[in-house]
């Protein structure tokens, strides 16, 4: 049995990826030159894999 933590693990996955694809949004759609491209890049990179895998732990626990 899984601890009360580690049932809790893929929402804060979830939370964490929809949070860094909002940063990275952000970070694309400001119309200044100071951001580099891959800060936003990376940002939304790992939050559409930290969503990717709360939504895989989710389905397999179904």
């Amino acid at each position: 049995m899984a601890s009360p933590e580690a049932k809790l693990a893929p929402v804060g996955a979830l939370r964490g990826g929809l949070a860094l694809i909002v940063l990275g949004a952000l970070l694309a759609w400001v119309p200044s030159d100071s951001i580099p491209d891959w800060a936003w890049l990376t940002s939304l990179s790992i939050g559409v894999l930290l969503v990717a895998v709360a939504l895989g732990i989710r389905t397999l626990r179904m």
